[in-house]
Protein backbone atom coordinates (compact mmCIF):
# COMPACT_ATOMS: atom_id res chain seq x y z
CA UNK A 1 0.00 0.00 0.00
CA UNK A 2 1.03 3.54 -0.85
CA UNK A 3 1.30 6.01 1.40
CA UNK A 4 1.58 9.81 0.91
CA UNK A 5 5.05 11.31 1.22
CA UNK A 6 6.34 12.80 5.10
CA UNK A 7 6.49 16.54 4.99
CA UNK A 8 9.63 18.12 5.04
CA UNK A 9 11.10 18.57 8.49
CA UNK A 10 10.26 22.66 9.61
CA UNK A 11 13.08 25.07 8.88
CA UNK A 12 15.18 25.44 11.24
CA UNK A 13 16.40 28.99 12.84
CA UNK A 14 19.33 30.56 13.62
CA UNK A 15 22.79 31.03 12.22
CA UNK A 16 23.65 28.83 9.24
CA UNK A 17 27.56 28.96 8.41
CA UNK A 18 28.62 26.47 6.06
CA UNK A 19 32.43 27.48 6.03
CA UNK A 20 35.00 25.68 4.61
CA UNK A 21 37.71 25.15 7.20
CA UNK A 22 41.16 23.86 5.61
CA UNK A 23 43.54 21.92 6.77
CA UNK A 24 45.45 22.06 3.59
CA UNK A 25 43.16 22.83 0.83
CA UNK A 26 39.99 21.11 1.77
CA UNK A 27 36.71 22.92 1.21
CA UNK A 28 33.51 24.16 2.43
CA UNK A 29 31.61 21.64 5.23
CA UNK A 30 30.55 22.57 8.33
CA UNK A 31 26.74 23.53 8.81
CA UNK A 32 26.55 25.22 12.37
CA UNK A 33 23.00 26.04 13.70
CA UNK A 34 23.13 28.53 17.06
CA UNK A 35 19.58 27.60 17.14
CA UNK A 36 17.00 29.82 19.54
CA UNK A 37 18.37 29.41 23.26
CA UNK A 38 15.88 30.38 25.98
CA UNK A 39 17.70 32.37 28.57
CA UNK A 40 16.91 33.09 31.96
CA UNK A 41 17.38 36.60 32.47
CA UNK A 42 13.41 38.55 32.09
CA UNK A 43 14.91 42.04 32.72
CA UNK A 44 17.78 42.07 29.69
CA UNK A 45 17.23 44.42 27.40
CA UNK A 46 18.83 45.22 24.19
CA UNK A 47 17.34 47.36 20.91
CA UNK A 48 17.88 46.94 17.49
CA UNK A 49 21.46 47.97 16.32
CA UNK A 50 23.03 47.25 20.15
CA UNK A 51 25.80 44.83 20.05
CA UNK A 52 26.02 41.91 22.50
CA UNK A 53 29.07 40.06 23.87
CA UNK A 54 27.20 36.62 24.35
CA UNK A 55 29.86 34.40 26.07
CA UNK A 56 27.66 30.89 25.91
CA UNK A 57 24.36 30.27 23.33
CA UNK A 58 22.99 28.07 26.18
CA UNK A 59 19.78 28.25 28.45
CA UNK A 60 21.84 27.42 31.82
CA UNK A 61 24.83 29.71 30.53
CA UNK A 62 26.65 30.86 33.94
CA UNK A 63 27.52 34.36 32.42
CA UNK A 64 24.84 35.92 30.24
CA UNK A 65 25.07 38.34 27.04
CA UNK A 66 26.14 41.73 27.64
CA UNK A 67 25.78 44.96 25.99
CA UNK A 68 28.96 46.27 24.58
CA UNK A 69 30.28 49.44 21.96
CA UNK A 70 30.24 47.69 18.79
CA UNK A 71 33.77 48.37 18.39
CA UNK A 72 34.75 46.50 20.93
CA UNK A 73 35.98 42.77 19.99
CA UNK A 74 33.92 41.06 22.58
CA UNK A 75 31.21 42.55 20.20
CA UNK A 76 30.45 39.93 17.83
CA UNK A 77 26.91 39.90 17.43
CA UNK A 78 24.21 42.88 16.65
CA UNK A 79 20.87 43.08 16.93
CA UNK A 80 19.02 42.88 14.14
CA UNK A 81 15.40 42.34 14.58
CA UNK A 82 13.57 42.75 18.00
CA UNK A 83 10.54 40.59 18.61
CA UNK A 84 8.59 41.64 21.46
CA UNK A 85 6.28 38.99 21.69
CA UNK A 86 8.63 36.03 21.26
CA UNK A 87 5.86 34.03 18.86
CA UNK A 88 6.96 35.55 15.64
CA UNK A 89 9.67 34.05 13.43
CA UNK A 90 13.34 35.98 12.12
CA UNK A 91 13.30 37.07 8.72
CA UNK A 92 14.97 34.79 6.35
CA UNK A 93 18.36 34.56 6.96
CA UNK A 94 21.37 33.55 9.00
CA UNK A 95 20.47 34.45 12.53
CA UNK A 96 21.32 33.31 15.99
CA UNK A 97 18.32 33.70 18.36
CA UNK A 98 18.13 34.43 21.66
CA UNK A 99 14.83 34.44 23.60
CA UNK A 100 13.70 35.54 27.48
CA UNK A 101 11.37 33.82 29.56
CA UNK A 102 9.70 38.03 29.64
CA UNK A 103 8.69 36.53 25.99
CA UNK A 104 11.10 38.92 24.06
CA UNK A 105 13.17 37.41 21.19
CA UNK A 106 16.35 38.96 19.53
CA UNK A 107 17.64 37.98 15.82
CA UNK A 108 21.18 38.26 15.99
CA UNK A 109 23.36 38.76 13.37
CA UNK A 110 27.44 38.46 13.04
CA UNK A 111 29.21 41.96 14.00
CA UNK A 112 32.06 41.71 11.70
CA UNK A 113 34.54 44.05 9.48
CA UNK A 114 36.15 42.93 6.60
CA UNK A 115 39.42 40.96 7.37
CA UNK A 116 37.80 39.95 11.50
CA UNK A 117 38.69 36.25 12.08
CA UNK A 118 36.52 34.17 14.40
CA UNK A 119 37.09 31.01 16.16
CA UNK A 120 34.13 28.90 17.68
CA UNK A 121 31.54 29.46 14.68
CA UNK A 122 31.17 25.21 14.80
CA UNK A 123 30.63 25.25 18.41
CA UNK A 124 26.59 24.47 19.30
CA UNK A 125 27.19 26.33 22.30
CA UNK A 126 30.21 28.81 22.67
CA UNK A 127 29.86 32.41 21.97
CA UNK A 128 31.32 33.62 18.71
CA UNK A 129 35.19 35.22 20.18
CA UNK A 130 37.21 37.68 17.62
CA UNK A 131 40.81 36.39 17.31
CA UNK A 132 43.83 36.96 14.75
CA UNK A 133 43.97 35.21 11.82
CA UNK A 134 46.85 33.82 12.60
CA UNK A 135 45.54 32.15 15.72
CA UNK A 136 45.42 28.17 15.23
CA UNK A 137 41.69 28.80 17.04
CA UNK A 138 40.52 31.00 14.06
CA UNK A 139 38.22 29.40 11.72
CA UNK A 140 36.83 31.40 9.19
CA UNK A 141 37.64 35.44 8.04
CA UNK A 142 35.55 37.70 7.10
CA UNK A 143 36.71 38.49 3.07
CA UNK A 144 33.92 40.98 2.73
CA UNK A 145 30.61 42.73 4.43
CA UNK A 146 28.63 44.48 2.30
CA UNK A 147 24.93 46.37 3.37
CA UNK A 148 21.97 47.14 1.24
CA UNK A 149 21.61 43.65 -0.42
CA UNK A 150 21.13 39.50 0.15
CA UNK A 151 23.02 38.36 -2.98
CA UNK A 152 25.49 36.24 -1.46
CA UNK A 153 26.52 34.92 -5.06
CA UNK A 154 27.46 38.32 -6.57
CA UNK A 155 28.81 39.90 -3.33
CA UNK A 156 31.03 36.68 -2.76
CA UNK A 157 32.30 36.03 -6.50
CA UNK A 158 35.51 37.33 -6.02
CA UNK A 159 36.60 35.76 -3.99
CA UNK A 160 38.35 32.09 -3.82
CA UNK A 161 37.03 29.51 -1.24
CA UNK A 162 33.99 31.95 -0.14
CA UNK A 163 30.94 31.49 1.28
CA UNK A 164 28.33 33.91 1.63
CA UNK A 165 25.45 34.49 4.59
CA UNK A 166 22.62 37.09 4.42
CA UNK A 167 20.56 38.79 6.79
CA UNK A 168 16.78 40.09 5.37
CA UNK A 169 16.71 42.92 8.09
CA UNK A 170 18.98 44.89 7.96
CA UNK A 171 20.03 43.55 3.96
CA UNK A 172 23.42 42.43 4.66
CA UNK A 173 25.93 39.34 3.33
CA UNK A 174 28.93 38.48 5.01
CA UNK A 175 31.28 36.61 2.56
CA UNK A 176 33.24 34.40 5.05
CA UNK A 177 36.56 32.51 4.08
CA UNK A 178 39.67 30.23 5.36
CA UNK A 179 40.98 32.46 8.09
CA UNK A 180 44.62 31.33 6.13
CA UNK A 181 43.07 33.71 2.79
CA UNK A 182 42.57 36.96 4.63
Amino acid sequence: MNQPPLPPPPKKRGLWLKIGVPVAVAVVGAVVALGAIGLRSVGWNAEVGDCLHVPEFSSDAEEQPTKVDCGDDKATVKVAVKLDEGTGSCPDGNYDEISYESGAKFCLMINARDGDCFANVTSPTKGYERVACTDPAAEVAIAKVVSGTTDMEQVCAEFDQAQGIYYAEPATVVCLTPPTSV
